[in-house]
């Protein structure tokens, strides 16, 4: 059951949330961040932030507010999933600065936000924008590098939420970039290019639990910098972004973020350094040839050759582990591939289809010959052994 609204509102989380905002606006933290999929964290941000305003503590010019919505086939059906934040959000906050068509991952959905039909979701979008009810269209995704450039490359959106990290581009990597590479950075660019808002997400968890860095990240990071800190300052000096999400339940989780800041402002380098080092440790580990070719040439999980063995970001997985002992951050996504559900009764499409696009893919399996899917890689039987070992993750022990 759902739980009530005026409970929540009432609620020690709801007390908690109000300091946290305190907390970030006073330290000039003022993007908010949340969707319609996040359980009851919109209609908490709106309450709180309308209470904050009432009250004098800040005005609505003081922050953006970001909500995300599924995209749909329909525009009536994705209208009415707006409508119920709408319903939040029209008292409380007038307007959201930045709306998102949440979670664009797979070809269907990046065909229905890209859909210029007067039925689509896009052109819904549009007409709520002329209304004055939203600012700035967006989209985030856990797709494919492929379908990410696809989108961005459409020069339809404002801004993206994307993932790219110093580790890594999560489900985007080992996919095909169209540019000769493979993981999200060359669509970053693309957006960059375009004058996109980019907007990372996850970039201490997803982008290797760095909250809980494995010992040879920290060590080789070295003492200047906490994992986070470097994290960030690669993300806004090196790459380009202009924002790193955080999430954080009390007002001390946003202290390494704040020394990052910090750092940013005084131009700081040291970030340099610790790029340079994790940089020789990969080569190190896994040989200059396989960091440059090793995820090329791999066919994605909706290709039935890998019968939706999510080849690239496990051998990712695999990368992180050998190079940087990210064991616990390894297992941790192994078994989120584990837990997709595929049922060897039905058709490659049929499981496709009912695939989450948010973690698409499974994990390996040993009775899938994937021949076929890696006939065009530098080292096919490199990558079964690879793919192997990540599956004795769950239950191995701990070496790192």
């Amino acid at each position: 059951l759902a739980p009530s609204k005026k409970k929540v509102l009432k609620s020690e989380s709801q007390v908690n949330l109000k300091d946290v905002i305190r907390t970030c606006l006073k330290v000039g933290l003022n993007h908010f961040e949340t969707a319609r999929f996040y359980g009851t964290s919109e209609y908490q941000f709106c309450t709180a932030l309308k209470e904050m305003i009432d009250d004098g503590e800040c005005k609505r010019s003081d922050f953006l507010f970001q909500t995300k919505i599924q995209p749909k086939k329909d525009k009536e059906e994705w209208l009415k999933t707006f409508n119920t934040s709408w319903a939040h959000i029209e008292e409380t906050l007038g307007y959201v600065d930045l709306l998102s068509f949440h979670g664009v991952s797979d070809s269907k959905e990046v065909g229905w936000v890209l859909d210029e039909s007067d039925d689509g979701c896009m052109s819904a979008a549009l007409e709520l924008k002329k209304e004055g009810k939203i600012k700035h269209i967006g989209f985030s995704t856990h797709g494919t590098a492929e379908n990410i450039m696809k989108l961005v490359a459409s020069n339809k959106f404002d801004y993206v939420n994307i993932h790219y990290h110093y580790f890594g581009s999560y489900h985007g990597e080992g996919t095909d970039d169209t540019m000769g590479g493979h993981g999200n950075l060359a669509a970053l660019k693309k957006a960059l290019e375009l004058d996109m808002g980019v907007f990372i997400i996850s970039p201490f968890d997803k982008g290797g639990k760095l909250y809980k860095p494995s010992a040879q990240v920290a060590r080789t990071i070295g003492p200047e910098l906490t994992p986070i800190s470097f994290a960030s300052l690669h993300l806004w000096k090196s790459i380009g972004a202009h924002t790193v999400s955080v999430g954080f339940a009390r007002a001390s989780d946003l202290d390494e973020v704040l020394e990052a800041a910090a750092l940013y402002e005084a131009e700081n380098t040291s970030y340099k350094g610790a790029e340079e080092r994790l940089a020789m440790l990969a080569e190190e580990k896994l040989g200059k040839d396989w960091i440059e070719k090793g995820l090329l040439n791999i066919p994605t999980c909706y290709d039935e050759r890998t019968n939706g063995v999510a080849v690239g970001h496990l051998l990712w997985l695999h990368n992180l582990v050998q190079a940087f002992g990210m064991y616990e951050f390894g297992r941790d996504r192994y078994k989120m591939l584990e837990a997709t559900g595929w049922n060897n009764k039905k058709t490659f499409e049929e499981n496709v289809d009912k695939m989450m696009s948010f973690n698409a893919g499974r994990s390996y399996q040993a009775d899938v010959d994937l021949s076929n899917a890696l006939q065009n890689h530098m080292d096919a039987d490199l990558v079964k052994k690879k793919l192997a070992e990540c599956h004795e993750w769950p239950t191995a022990r701990r070496t790192n």
